[in-house]
């Protein structure tokens, strides 16, 4: 587990996407024990408050909005901003959902609603942060992308290639932006024990997950902890990257057990 102690984002703010639940929930509250600030982002103003009710420290923001509003996004960060009239210091982008067909019964509208929960929001936050006014020169950009980026499996057109895209987004965002020392990175876990990876785990016996990962399973606090050195500057010349988080498989495609 990673020390804590090395990690300083004291007195910094930051808006997580995603933060009523699994990895953006996860990131939130390690974020308040390091000493960050965060607007906490969500559909359910209900469930962000759960997330809140596990925070450390003072703060921090449960402002709900869904990300799917494209035309709304602009404003809602400028109200994150007002809110306490101080700018960003990084982003976690950890909104967005799975599901998926095989590719002969996928269809164009199941493309469309994966595409503008997964990627397009994402597009428009990067967007807003090309400002000196979102966002402060030496922040830092963190997606959450997946191992279906690198290696999909079968039945995972829509949702590997709306990955896909975030990662090359990432990649230019993070040339764009090194002028300002920001940098841009996703993480790429392998199948994590959240409530959008339960059908996997209920799938498959405990052995099977220790064969498929020697490393055991991730978690949700495996990922935040990956997130919380890219936000921190510990990580400060890495920019442009993919962070893998293998668990110790070689490879294998999911459909391998299931």
């Amino acid at each position: 587990m990673m020390n804590e102690n090395m990690l300083n984002l004291e007195g910094e703010k930051y808006l997580v996407t995603g933060a009523s639940s699994g990895i953006g929930q996860a990131t939130a509250i390690l974020i308040s024990k390091l000493g960050g600030k965060v607007i906490l982002n969500g559909r359910s103003g209900e469930r962000l408050n759960q997330t809140y009710s596990k925070m450390e420290g003072e703060g921090h923001h449960v402002m709900p909005f869904d990300l799917t509003n494209q035309e709304g996004i602009k404003t809602y960060i400028d109200s994150c901003l007002k809110i306490d009239d101080q700018r960003l210091d990084g982003v976690v982008f950890a909104a967005g959902i799975g599901g998926g067909s095989v590719l002969r019964a996928e269809n164009l509208e199941n493309l469309q609603h994966i595409i503008e929960a997964n990627f397009l929001p994402y597009f428009s936050i990067l967007k807003a942060c090309s400002s000196r006014r979102v966002l402060n020169d030496g922040g830092s950009i963190v997606a959450i992308s997946s191992r279906a980026a690198k290696n999909p499996d079968k039945a995972q057109l829509s949702y590997a290639s709306s990955k896909a895209a975030l990662d090359t987004a990432s990649e230019v965002a993070a040339l764009e932006f090194a002028k300002r020392r920001v940098r841009v990175n996703t993480v790429r876990p392998e199948m994590v024990d959240t409530p959008m990876g339960a059908a996997f785990f209920e799938s498959v016996s405990p052995e099977q997950q220790k064969e498929f990962y020697p490393l055991d399973p991730l978690t949700a606090e495996d990922v935040a902890n990956t997130i919380a050195f890219l936000l921190s500057d510990m990580s400060s010349k890495i920019t442009g990257q993919h962070i893998c988080l293998s668990a110790g498989n070689d490879g294998r495609p999911i459909d391998f057990l299931i």
